[in-house]
């Protein structure tokens, strides 16, 4: 994952929970990682590990099950180098209604400006009807979907200027008749190399097209092994005229960020990635996963709320069903503000069926006369299966926010086990700088106001002096690691 992708997440968790609580906050995380990251990457060894084949089911509405395979490298000097392109629009319509004449040419004259729902993308303006052509139309799981490209009106950044033209995918219920079908994603721009792609997270459906003759390959979640590491297996799927059309299963959060398809042209591959996804109903779901606190209490609404949108991102990014996964929230606390009120802490842990847990430190304050609640993460991790959660240690690093006449400063978190005592903010030399008492195991002080005073690690001490381990700042390698396309960096 790179820095873009990094910004994009931080910025959508705070969508998804309330307003950002500044503006730029994305910027200030990702740069703090990526300063960490150059840091640490010329000592950290990072390792990769497979852990055999894991069997993929994948059911087609016109096929059986299918049989597993291992994620594949892509050629080093690229696809382009190897394999001709190809026009992956071109040719004549597809899918299981591509034979109805009267209703593809009723597709055809479907607006792009309007829609029943306001929710639904719209065009700016109407393409040209003579500019129309379907490409895809169908039956999918639970619904009915069409394809179409025409002249490029967007107005947009568009991915390829040359092609001039954009796409959009309208979907309706099973069944549809042309004019129930509505606007679900609209594209400027279309590289016309590049396969098109939408899935739905309330039904699960996923229609994947590509060029007659191309490979493709599926992966609905990352594989977390005990250790920490991350790896996916790819299984291959019917694709009859290069159309891959998939069912499933509704995906286990809101939206679906842990599904992967593949495709591949003569053996080499192209493109690697996460569909393109929508939910067509209009509910949305709060997660039923219960929260065990370790320490610390639920705050206040907003906070419960955070709480609920971080437990609803684990399911979006990993894919397991709720009840596969055991969340806790290690602990919770209030952050001392500048002005206006407290803001909240809460480090919430993730156990995995293999053992590994994914952890998430959200930092939130209420803000302004509507009390909305603004939100960030102080940092994402993945750690081994096997010490308690109570008896490990935890840095995290949180940035300061401020609006609507609130404002939390920097702060440095520290949550030990509740035998520390206190323990030492160490800089990059490993040196001893201050010293902080903490309060059953853990406290939240102001970042030291001195730059040259970088938090490195931190020893906690239990009351006789004893050192119980140091730790470093959690970055945000958690949410890389499993978030990542192919399995892994």
């Amino acid at each position: 994952m790179d820095d873009a992708d990094l910004q994009a997440r931080l910025t959508r968790l705070a969508e998804h929970t309330a307003p950002p609580p500044r503006d730029g906050l994305a910027d200030v995380v990702v740069a703090r990682h990526r300063s960490r990251r150059r840091q640490t990457l010329g000592t950290v060894a990072v390792t990769a590990a497979v852990a055999g084949l894991v069997v993929l089911t994948t059911t087609t509405l016109d096929g059986p099950s299918v049989t597993p395979a291992t994620a594949v490298g892509a050629d080093a000097a690229g696809p382009e180098s190897a394999v001709a392109a190809a026009d992956v629009l071109a040719g004549p319509p597809r899918g299981s209604l591509a034979g109805d004449t009267a209703f593809v040419e009723a597709v055809r004259q479907l607006p792009w400006t309007e829609a029943d729902d306001p929710n639904r993308p719209t065009a700016m303006t109407e393409p040209s009807l003579d500019s129309r052509r379907v490409v895809f139309v169908g039956d999918v799981a639970g619904g009915r979907w069409a394809l179409l490209v025409a002249e490029d009106t967007m107005g947009s950044e568009p991915a390829d200027p040359a092609s001039g033209l954009a796409a959009a995918w309208f979907t309706g219920p099973a069944g549809a008749a042309p004019d129930q079908l509505q606007p679900a994603s609209l594209i400027g721009g279309v590289d016309l190399s590049t396969p098109v792609t939408l899935s739905d997270a309330a039904t699960g459906a996923l229609v994947v097209l590509a060029a007659p003759g191309d490979q493709i390959e599926v992966s609905e979640r990352p594989e977390v092994a005990a250790d920490g590491t991350v790896s996916r297996s790819f299984a291959p799927v019917d694709a009859p005229a290069g159309v891959a059309v998939l069912a499933l299963g509704p995906a286990a959060g809101t939206y679906d960020e842990a599904l992967r398809y593949r495709v591949s042209r003569d053996g080499v591959e192209l493109v690697t990635a996460m569909p393109t996804g929508f939910r067509s109903d209009s509910t949305w779901p709060t997660p039923d996963v219960p929260v065990e606190w370790l320490r610390g209490e639920p705050g206040s609404a907003g906070a419960r709320s955070v709480l609920s949108g971080a437990v609803d991102h684990v399911l979006q990014i990993t894919g397991l069903p709720a009840e596969e996964i055991d969340v806790a929230v290690v602990w919770a606390g209030d952050v001392p503000a500048v002005t206006g009120p407290p803001g909240r802490l809460q480090l919430l842990a993730a156990t995995l069926p293999s053992g590994a847990v994914y952890l998430e430190a959200l930092l939130s304050q209420e803000m302004g006369e509507q009390r909305t609640t603004g939100s960030t993460w102080c940092g994402t991790d993945l750690r081994p299966a096997g010490t308690p959660l109570t008896e490990q240690l935890f840095l995290l690093d949180c940035p300061g926010s401020s609006g609507g006449g609130s404002e939390l400063g920097d702060h440095v978190a520290l949550i030990g086990p509740t035998a520390a005592a206190s323990a030492w903010l160490l800089d990059g030399s490993g040196e001893r700088a201050v010293e902080v008492p903490l309060t059953d195991g853990a406290a939240v002080v102001p970042a030291p106001a001195d730059p040259a005073t970088d938090v490195a690690a931190a020893e906690f001490l239990a009351a006789d002096g004893t050192s119980l381990g140091r730790t470093e700042p959690v970055g945000y390698d958690g949410l890389e690691s499993i978030s990542a396309t192919a399995g892994w960096d």
